[in-house]
């Protein structure tokens, strides 16, 4: 009997990995890819958000350090260990020696940026950098430019639970996970992400709007 486009896509995608996407017993193979085919939609409709969020958010944080805390920082920082902890001036050397073995001989501050990972950036938005960094007169107001109420009490408190979800899914995405049974639903991570991304630049979530698909893939006939 001659195997079906089904059958095929089944045995390209392997039946372990859409194991995942069964979620009782009794779910089939056709289920399961009917899940994982509108699974890739969901992951590509996230890609402009976390992207441009990605973009932003460590470029904002670099310019407040820049601004507020200390000139070339990054470049400085190598030398001189002075603000950054040791598990992050690890991943600052290991991004200097990542350059390195890429063939850069003038390492610059934009590529070191580019290098560092986004949980580089978001460690330095722990409590543990908020002597250093947040506590300083208009840090904050740097990265988040337009948050909406200034004046409201450990502001950095109400944000970082968003940039721990920001760095989860897209971890989850960029990995290809399954993301479409989120725990706490995928709706109410974009709905989040987007605010994070509206507190950074209004400007950003007009352009945003523009080019994300997620609202249009999200409606769409979900498989059972």
């Amino acid at each position: 009997m001659a195997k079906t486009l089904e059958d095929n896509l089944v045995n390209l995608f392997s039946s372990n990995r859409l194991s995942f996407y069964k979620y009782d017993s009794k779910d089939t193979d056709s289920m399961a890819l009917e899940r994982y085919l509108y699974n890739i939609e969901v992951l590509k409709s996230l890609y402009p958000l976390l992207s441009i969020l990605e973009i932003s958010l460590r470029n904002r944080i670099n310019q407040a350090i820049e601004t507020v805390v200390k000139s070339n920082w990054l470049l400085n920082e190598l030398n001189n260990q002075n603000i950054l902890l040791p598990n992050e001036y690890k991943k600052l050397l290991d991004a200097k020696q990542k350059l390195l073995n890429k063939g850069h001989k003038n390492i610059c501050t934009d590529d070191l940026i580019a290098e560092l990972s986004l949980g580089f950036w978001i460690h330095l938005c722990t409590k543990r950098y908020k002597t250093v960094l947040w506590h300083r007169q208009g840090f904050f107001r740097t990265v988040f430019a337009d948050y909406p109420n200034f004046s409201e009490f450990d502001k950095l408190s109400k944000v970082f639970p968003i940039l721990q979800l920001m760095l989860k899914l897209r971890n989850r995405v960029f990995h290809h996970e399954i993301i479409i049974n989120h725990s706490y639903g995928i709706n109410n991570c974009y709905k989040d992400l987007r605010r994070l991304l509206g507190y950074i630049s209004k400007d950003s979530i007009v352009y945003l709007d523009k080019i994300c698909d997620f609202n249009n893939i999200i409606t769409k006939q979900k498989p059972q």
